[in-house]
């Protein structure tokens, strides 16, 4: 028999459901990216503020590249590190990390709290650590053309791409609770009580 009453079925059954797990999901890997994004611009703004590298920093980065059999010498890297400082590239790539880290990070605890305005703030952060963090990635990469032996040229190449190929990650992320209608709805609800009528 179809519908005598002419009764619609109940609007709850297609209501979309909010999904709290989703969000909180995505805050979580977003606070986690913040500390990387964090710990990486830290380590940039240290080496912004170090006029010469240690021995053992010297070591560590040049000792692989001499085993391939690359020609580099600890003057021609310190200069190097000398142009990248003098070109400003360690500080716009390490204050872009580090606000948008700290940005991201305080967007995701909003969002673990399904605070609408989490994934906003997320994308905003993620946004300004692609900006800087790519150009400043690409101006060492550009410098180290003219400075480093081939294969240092394309580890820079590939850390520029590694950058901004996260940060869009972390842009897309951010905008997953925005684009998912049940992950949207689980953002701030609010209950609304509906006096009955004496």
């Amino acid at each position: 028999m179809s519908g005598d009453d002419g009764l619609a079925p109940p609007a709850e059954i297609f209501a979309t459901r909010p999904d709290e797990k989703g969000p909180k999901t995505v805050a979580i890997l977003l606070i986690a990216g913040a500390m990387l994004m964090i710990f990486v611009g830290f380590g940039d703004l240290q080496n912004a503020n170090s006029n010469d590298l240690s021995q053992e920093d010297l070591d560590t980065l040049l000792t692989n590249v001499r085993n391939q059999g690359d020609n580099i010498t600890d003057e021609q890297y310190q200069q190097f590190h000398d142009n990248i400082r003098e070109s400003g590239a360690y500080s716009i790539r390490g204050w872009s990390l580090m606000i948008g880290g700290i940005v991201v990070g305080l967007a995701g605890v909003l969002l673990f709290k399904l605070n609408l305005q989490g994934p906003k703030m997320a994308m905003c952060g993620a946004g300004i650590g692609f900006i800087g963090g790519t150009y400043g990635s690409w101006t060492i990469k550009t410098l180290s053309e003219s400075a480093l032996p081939e294969a240092m040229v394309l580890a820079n190449e590939i850390l520029t791409y590694v950058c901004g190929v996260c940060m869009v990650l972390c842009l897309a992320l951010a905008g997953l609770p925005l684009m998912n209608a049940s992950a949207k709805a689980a953002l701030n609800q609010k209950i609304v009580f509906i006096a009955e009528q004496e």
